[in-house]
């Protein structure tokens, strides 16, 4: 994985529509749920993200490997992507609703008497307010054209091509690694962070299948 890129380059890179910047290889493995949750931490600095990725799980919300994000969110918890989690469940992705949890403080896209006050003009959206997120009606501008269509990134992105062809799973990573040139199990589960034991297995069944 590349770790030397912009967030808006990875974001770009797993489908985001952004101002047009230089083309990553195909070889670049930018990781869809590390850049989710990565990006969801900068939407308390940049707000626009929230409808930019909301836009994203729209088209895409089916590929996307919930226990991934759990892992993330364990390890560095995003009140975002708990919202997102909402937005998304309402979409009808309940494979999402796995993220969603009330938040101890209360969060606002803007500054939060700031938010409460245009929910007095305008009303809110009802569906965030028992999580602890006060959004006025309107906020969140969802937009599948901000987004690139499942046909175009299937191009340019092996990891979610092989989510299409293996399902959303950790078996659909493994084999992305593999492909990519990662040469064994211990440098597989050490880049994608899974166990082992699913690496190797997998490791070994592609082997077999590509007569290896």
């Amino acid at each position: 994985m590349n770790h030397n890129l912009t967030l808006d380059q990875k974001l770009q890179y797993i489908g985001v529509q952004l101002a047009l910047l230089k083309k990553n290889p195909k070889s670049e493995w930018v990781d869809l749920e590390n850049t989710i949750h990565e990006a969801s931490l900068e939407i308390a600095k940049d707000s626009r993200l929230f409808s930019l990725l909301a836009s994203w799980i729209s088209v895409h919300g089916d590929y996307v490997i919930i226990e991934k994000l759990m892992k993330l969110q364990k390890n560095n918890n995003s009140p975002w992507l708990v919202a997102l989690a909402i937005s998304a469940y309402n979409l009808g992705f309940h494979q999402w609703g796995r993220l969603i949890k009330k938040q101890k403080s209360e969060f606002a896209l803007v500054d939060l008497e700031l938010a409460k006050s245009s929910i007095a003009l305008k009303g809110e959206e009802a569906a965030f307010k028992k999580y602890g997120f006060f959004i006025p009606k309107g906020t969140i501008r969802i937009r599948a054209k901000d987004v690139r269509t499942i046909e175009q990134l299937i191009k340019d992105n092996p990891q979610y091509k092989n989510r299409l062809m293996y399902g959303a799973s950790w078996r659909s990573d493994i084999i992305t690694a593999i492909q990519l040139g990662i040469k064994t199990p211990y440098q597989i589960a050490k880049t994608l962070g899974c166990s082992y034991e699913p690496a190797l297995r997998i490791f070994k069944e592609y082997q077999l299948v590509m007569g290896e």
